[in-house]
């Protein structure tokens, strides 16, 4: 498969800190990418290079073989990224149906009004918050506003979505719900980078894992093999082995 995204050497820091220490990877177009590791680690700065908020010291970050350096947020949200926030801030005084509506008018490049309202209503419906449509987002429950957040970011089209631990604070049953959702948006061709703590979600979606430690690579690899390193389970884990 050819990479969707491509990290290549790419370091940043804030002082003397390190944040994120001549990390590379990729990310194979259609594949659902999961990423561990401790708090502090470096995981929403890598989201956050990727994404624009931060750009980086050194190093490249390439998506569809195009270098994301000179492109700013907004640019890169229109070529096809796409991103949830770990702590969902939606727009509160706006009904789910309007917080849908920005994303999909502007998020996506030229999309005519009937377009983005076909768009805005199938997302209701397959995040489960078609009867929710009309009510304030200021008012929604932690399980749906995780759900306008993941809504939010499909509303731009994205090719490759960043899940930035949208399953915290879920139950088992709130949990499993959201990993079949998530599943359905990756059979549906997107691309997924996933960071999460909540590891057996992650493992129901990834098919492959990376493990950041102060800004760099630990682990990668199958899933499986990943979570029995032993260097694995004793960093991110705690557990001497």
């Amino acid at each position: 498969m050819t990479a969707l995204l491509s990290f290549e050497r790419v370091s940043k820091s804030f002082g003397a800190l390190k944040v994120t220490d001549d990390l590379s990877f990729e990310v194979a177009r259609g594949e659902a990418l999961g990423v561990l590791g401790p708090n502090g680690a470096g995981k929403t700065t890598v989201f956050n290079l990727i994404s624009g908020g931060l750009a980086p010291d050194s190093g490249a970050i390439r998506f569809n073989g195009q270098d994301m350096a000179r492109l700013s947020p907004h640019r890169r949200c229109r070529a096809g990224i796409g991103r949830s926030y770990q702590v969902a801030l939606p727009f509160e005084g706006m009904t789910v149906f309007e917080n849908l509506l920005v994303g999909a008018m502007f998020g996506a490049g030229q999309r005519s009004a009937a377009e983005a309202n076909d768009r805005c209503v199938d997302l209701l419906d397959r995040t489960g918050l078609i009867g929710k449509a009309n009510r304030l987002a200021g008012t929604l429950t932690l399980l749906d506003r995780k759900r306008l957040e993941l809504a939010r970011a499909l509303a731009t089209d994205p090719a490759l979505l960043l899940l930035d631990e949208i399953a915290g604070g879920l139950t088992e049953h709130e949990a499993h719900d959201l990993i079949a959702l998530i599943n359905d948006i990756r059979a549906r061709g997107v691309t997924i980078v996933w960071i999460e703590h909540v590891v057996h979600a992650l493992l129901a979606v990834a098919s492959r894992l990376l493990v950041i430690n102060f800004g760099a690579k630990l682990a990668e690899g199958d899933p499986r093999a990943v979570m029995a390193s032993s260097d694995v389970k004793r960093v991110y884990m705690g557990i001497e082995v």
